[in-house]
């Protein structure tokens, strides 16, 4: 009797816990107005946000089965849970059901991420995106670019076709971040030409001969790799750190002046994984053609510290600094 009371207990605490981990969605009235697919999308979101919120509080994998995610969705939400878990903030979320340039989106869902080690530095607060489908399938979850950033961007289309544009870009580029979150090898293979550029720069100690008195100098090295190089090296950085995560903000979105179907994006990223940490700018030359996904044809990184010293804008690559055949 003592044993089955005991059992009795645990198990009303358990109900209480996993009711308490609840999560619901609603949209904001006025936003979608197709009130079976409001309903549907509604208790998709508030079920994904309540696993999410559980089997992070269970530290356990999440089980997406049955919640309306595509396989593609659910594979990378999969691939980001083995890097980092997180927890929605609220019990009960509204907010507005955006179109999308392939469907309909849903932005600012307020997540805390948990702690992935010890020297771990970065914030903790994150907002979530979920990406879906017109008839109400999730086709992707992920972190989101600064809202600031992104209304920027969008508002600084020149036309209706680059606006467009830009929101595609603006997806694409919180897909890109999200890959290295995810320690997606394979996507990130994808999104880069077979002829890409990718140079990376580092700090180093010279010698400033132009003096009386010979002093070291801190100045910027610049290496070059191929694809190939550089996909095996994110291999070993994948496989060597337990835990990657990535933000991107400052960022710039400009269209070509002269090359049609080429956009520059300038950002600033900060880097923190566990084994080594950093910031810098990134340089990012995309080509878009319709009805191909888009590729990234070089990939700069520069330290944004030359020693004591802030690199200046004009020191940042640029698209005037690569010639497009």
């Amino acid at each position: 009797m003592k044993r089955l009371l005991t059992l009795l207990f645990v198990a009303v605490c358990a109900c209480s816990t996993l009711s308490a981990q609840n999560v619901t969605f609603k949209f904001e009235e006025g936003t979608l107005s197709n009130a079976a697919l409001r309903q549907k999308m509604e208790g998709r979101i508030s079920r994904l946000l309540t696993e999410i919120t559980q089997a992070s509080a269970a530290n356990r994998s999440l089980n997406l089965t049955s919640l309306g995610l595509s396989p593609v969705a659910s594979k990378r939400l999969g691939k980001l849970w083995e890097n980092l878990h997180f927890s929605c903030d609220y019990n009960t979320n509204i907010e507005k059901c955006l179109i999308d340039v392939n469907g309909y989106e849903v932005r600012g869902i307020l997540i805390t991420l948990q702690p992935m080690g010890a020297n771990y530095s970065g914030s903790t607060s994150r907002e979530l995106a979920i990406s879906f489908a017109p008839d109400g399938i999730i086709t992707n979850v992920n972190m989101t670019l600064e809202n600031n950033s992104y209304q920027d961007i969008v508002n600084n289309g020149m036309d209706v076709t680059d606006t467009r544009r830009r929101l595609e870009i603006l997806k694409f580029v919180e897909d890109f971040r999200s890959y290295y979150d995810e320690k997606d090898i394979q996507a990130l293979d994808n999104i880069y030409s077979e002829d890409a550029l990718i140079i990376t720069g580092k700090v180093v100690q010279r010698k400033n001969l132009g003096s009386d008195q010979a002093r070291m100098k801190p100045e910027i090295e610049y290496s070059k790799m191929n694809k190939v190089q550089y996909m095996n090296k994110l291999r070993g950085i994948f496989a060597n750190n337990k835990f990657i995560k990535v933000k991107f903000d400052d960022i710039i979105v400009k269209r070509h002046p002269a090359k049609a179907g080429f956009y520059s994006v300038t950002l600033h990223q900060n880097w923190q994984s566990s084994r080594y940490s950093d910031d810098g700018y990134v340089f990012l030359l995309w080509e878009f053609k319709e009805g191909r996904s888009p590729v990234v044809h070089v990939r700069t990184w520069q330290p944004d510290m030359v020693g004591n010293r802030k690199l200046g804008a004009d020191e940042v690559f640029n698209e005037n600094d690569f010639f497009i055949p």
